[in-house]
């Protein structure tokens, strides 16, 4: 059953996807749109491929995944250790939890000045912009988790002798594991959405150097349609990927 529901997502997703493609492409046919400024899909496709060889767009995906997959590793492991850490131990989490909550609703955009200062032009600093927006997702799911575990199951850990680590490892993490999940999906995601920013510190490379030069140079809108696109399909793919992969473990403790 639930295999069947997950294929009729998955169809109905797509499903709206080409319509969505469907209507644009229509809209700009039908002069609904100026193709000027916003080209149809089929037209943009088109031209972004003649002014750029395909190999320059798949150097840019593999270089934008590089630095999202990096960043989002670092601030998963990050988020996860300090939440969880946060949570089960009441004197860390009275230190730490204010100091998440005072730079948790600062955007990854002003971080950028520091960003350089800190870790020069080079790659870094481009992963840190993407450690910022996966840590705090994951950090707030990861506490939030740790500190609702239902109390019987605490009562019955003891009664077999658990305590400490032991404890965490064996009943607070896989019962905080749906919290986590759900923090390190947001944190993929938004990972994605700080990629541009992160690609504007004096990249050469990635889909957000593709958007950002061809503005700056005043070249194919097309290009720029396109690059946004596939930021977009990329995540999608990425986020399946990673949701297969969360189900799996889950399903080691909850049944999924």
């Amino acid at each position: 059953m639930r295999g069947g529901s997950r294929i009729s997502s998955t169809f109905w997703g797509l499903a709206g996807i080409a319509i969505f493609l469907a209507s644009w492409e229509l809209a700009t046919r039908l002069g609904a749109i100026d193709p000027t400024i916003f080209p149809g899909p089929a037209a943009a496709i088109r031209s972004a491929v003649q002014r750029l060889p395909a190999s320059v767009f798949l150097d840019n995906m593999a270089w934008s995944l590089f630095r999202v997959i990096g960043g989002f590793v670092l601030g998963a492991v990050a988020g996860t250790v300090i939440g969880f850490a946060a949570g089960w131990y009441r004197g860390f989490g009275y230190l730490a939890r204010p100091l998440i909550e005072l730079l948790r609703p600062i955007p990854p955009l002003a971080w950028i000045p520091l960003a350089i200062i800190w870790f020069g032009l080079g790659e870094p600093s481009k992963f840190f912009m993407v450690f910022l927006g996966a840590f705090f997702p994951i950090v707030t799911s990861a506490y939030h988790g740790i500190t609702h575990i239902d109390s019987s199951l605490i009562r019955a850990s003891r009664s077999f002798g658990l305590k400490g680590l032991g404890m965490l490892f064996h009943v607070g993490i896989p019962a905080s594991a749906p919290d986590l999940a759900t923090g390190l999906r947001i944190g993929w995601g938004l990972s994605f959405g700080v990629l541009v920013a992160a690609e504007l510190i004096a990249a050469d490379r990635g889909l957000g150097f593709m958007i950002m030069n061809e503005r700056n140079s005043g070249g194919s809108v097309s290009v720029i349609i396109v690059g946004i696109l596939l930021i977009g399909l990329l995540n999608l793919v990425t986020d399946a990927a990673l949701a297969a992969l969360i189900q799996r473990w889950i399903g080691r403790w909850h049944g999924a």
